[in-house]
């Protein structure tokens, strides 16, 4: 079961689909300074206007939630709505290769990304409204940076832990490291490659759970 809500969004990445094709057509069709305003936006203004506009009206509060059908799920709709860039990672990367551009794109989905911050091309950022990234942190190629995970219910359901991923100024995080939802690494922190920073996890300190339940996702 799903409601209707949730049925709308999980739609999403077909309409954002079928938008780029038109937008791509018109382009074609029609090359101008209107059309390629008209492909940008559509690529990558569309998405994020649309979930700061969902979130006002259904906010993500960090913690557990269920995704059973029986009430409007927020995360699960932003997860459909950013779903395009998964399929397509590409577009992403091409706005890691102009200093500054992804960092910008990033503060439209709604998260915090200080000044300098260096992005390699290759890199998941899996919630884009859910990053707190302080002044000139370094990212290696290949981390993934994930502020949810989920994990199986009995019956079929599943259920949720959404917390956001703190980065500090300075920080360097290596090639390959995982950092996860609720995790922080501290100010001018050196993350080794390979490193996973798990669930509420503090790099390099202990790991303090929030809730009592979030500890069970810790083992997922």
């Amino acid at each position: 079961m799903m409601t209707g809500w949730d049925r709308f969004f999980s739609y999403f990445p077909l309409l954002m689909t079928a938008a780029f094709i038109t937008a791509l057509s018109l382009f074609a069709q029609w090359p101008n300074g209107w059309t390629v305003l008209l492909l940008l936006f559509v690529i990558y203004l569309l998405p994020p206007m649309v979930l700061r506009i969902m979130l006002r009206w259904a906010p993500l509060k960090p913690g557990i939630a269920c995704i059973d059908g029986r009430k409007f799920c927020p995360w699960l709709a932003a997860h459909h709505i950013q779903a395009f860039y998964d399929a397509l990672p590409f577009l992403e990367s091409l706005l890691r290769v102009i200093p500054g551009f992804y960092s910008m794109w990033l503060r439209m989905w709604g998260s915090r990304v200080g000044y300098g911050v260096t992005w390699p091309v290759r890199i998941d950022v899996l919630d884009r409204n859910l990053m707190d990234i302080g002044n000139r942190v370094t990212f290696d190629r290949e981390v993934e940076l994930a502020a949810h995970v989920r994990q199986k219910l009995d019956g079929g359901g599943s259920r949720v832990l959404v917390r956001p991923v703190r980065i500090g100024g300075h920080a360097y995080v290596g090639a390959g490291a995982r950092i996860g939802p609720g995790a922080v690494v501290p100010h001018n922190a050196n993350v080794p490659a390979l490193t996973v920073v798990r669930v509420n996890e503090v790099y390099g300190d202990a790991v303090r759970h929030p809730e009592k339940d979030e500890a069970q996702f810790a083992l997922s």
